[in-house]
């Protein structure tokens, strides 16, 4: 069993997604434990929001005061609905939030059935639940209630990932050590094809990527740097060359690494396009709750937007196959400027228009036939259309983004590959 832990300043929102699901018939409630119940037995959004922002105080030091949590079974696990309850009763009470207010929803709207469960983080006093070290307890937790139940033991390799790869630390001394031992496993176990893929990847880590370029003796070189960041993105330690910190981890091994993934993500095109595909359909309303809804998928998105809120770049990841994939690269209809439009404007969603994305898989087996605005490899692979794109569509300014780098990090590689093929040729 997985659970999938997340903190947020939205209530309405953690609640809405879930509601909304009940609302389609696609989830029901199974526990509301300190909420009102009204005279007809039931439980609606607007009695649990008012419920639940009663009890957050107003002087609360806490801002992300919403507690978000997903216990996933294995699929082939069979579990009722008085288990489920018995099993979000424990998690919660081991966990610390046995005497706060939480609601328990169990979701039915993919093959694997699993529960939701939305809390607050704060006491009736505004005292934070304790949540240090918070997703190692909840693996410990979860393992338990696996051997109590019965139950399958998690065994996904994104797990297998989060648990033996700590994000990089700068409180601690050995940062190069963490560093490495970072870069180590994602260019081992990830598939990339540029450098944005690769932040993409990173940033779960704290960590960043850049190119440079020095000169020394009249001749010109191309490198890269490692950066530590936060959990927002932003650099709090000084770069590390890659040849500052050994083999394997350089411009030549990634370029290396990029090259070989070209081929080995293409299988895999047809089912992250037919699973993002289907996400967009059901609409969600807010950036969280595309992610939400995704991690459902086994899929992570990683959103990177400008200075003026705009989304530039949208990356898909999948712990589970090890691939990263930019939305250009699943298909125009992709791109992150059609992400940009949608979120815009959530009213209007393209991608329910049939005629552009094809029919709706009935199941989520089936996603792997859905292959909407299928391009040509070369048009897959080259980066430069989702930038003109966005350049097309609003007025563009340098911001240092990522996105002008990955594009002349692209044409680079492909006047690399045309000069290795003529020397070969001759």
């Amino acid at each position: 069993m997985i659970a999938k832990i997340s903190s947020t300043e939205n209530l309405g929102g953690a609640l809405g997604y879930n509601f909304k699901k009940v609302g389609k018939g696609e989830a029901s409630i199974l526990l509301a434990a300190e909420l009102y119940q009204n005279n007809d037995g039931n439980y609606t959004m607007e009695d649990v929001l008012a419920d639940m922002e009663a009890l957050i105080p107003k002087k609360s030091r806490t801002k992300k005061t919403v507690f978000h949590c997903s216990l996933n079974p294995h699929p082939d696990d069979k579990i009722s609905d008085e288990q489920l309850v018995q099993v979000a009763r424990e998690y919660m009470e081991a966990l610390g939030y046995g005497n706060q207010p939480y609601i328990v929803f169990k979701h039915s709207d993919i093959v694997r059935e699993h529960i939701h469960i939305v809390s607050l983080r704060v006491d009736s006093r505004g005292r934070k639940i304790n949540d240090k070290f918070e997703k190692r307890r909840s693996k410990k937790i979860t393992d338990s209630l696996e051997k109590k139940y019965n139950l399958i033991p998690s065994s996904k390799v994104s797990e297998k990932v989060e648990t033996a790869m700590p994000k990089v630390d700068i409180g601690k001394e050995n940062i190069k050590e963490q560093v490495v031992s970072a870069l180590r496993m994602v260019l081992k176990h990830y598939h990339f094809c540029s450098l944005g893929e690769l932040n993409a990847i990173l940033s779960a880590y704290n960590l960043a990527v850049e190119e440079v370029k020095t000169e020394f003796r009249g001749k010109k070189y191309d490198g890269l740097v490692y950066i530590p960041t936060d959990d927002k993105g932003g650099k709090v330690s000084t770069p590390i060359n890659a040849s500052g910190i050994g083999r394997g981890v350089g411009y030549t091994a990634v370029q290396n690494r990029m090259q070989k993934s070209k081929q080995a993500i293409k299988p895999l095109v047809p089912t992250i396009r037919g699973k993002v595909l289907q996400t967009m359909r059901t609409s969600p309303q807010t950036e969280e709750e595309l992610r939400q809804r995704l991690e459902e998928q086994g899929l992570r998105a990683v959103i990177r937007k400008n200075g003026n809120g705009r989304i530039y770049g949208i990356t898909f990841i999948g712990d589970e196959q090890g691939v990263a994939f930019n939305g250009s690269r699943l298909g125009k209809g992709y791109a992150a400027n059609v992400f940009n439009g949608y979120f815009s404007n959530p009213a209007h969603n393209p991608f329910l228009d049939e005629t552009l994305y094809g029919r709706p898989s009935a199941r989520l087996e089936q996603s792997a036939t859905v292959q909407p605005l299928q391009s040509n490899a070369e048009e897959g692979d080259n980066l430069i259309d989702e930038l003109i794109e966005d350049m097309v569509g609003d007025s563009f300014t340098s911001t240092g983004n990522d996105d002008w780098k990955e594009a002349a990090w692209q044409r680079k590689l492909r006047r690399q590959n045309k000069v290795n093929l003529k020397r070969r040729k001759r």
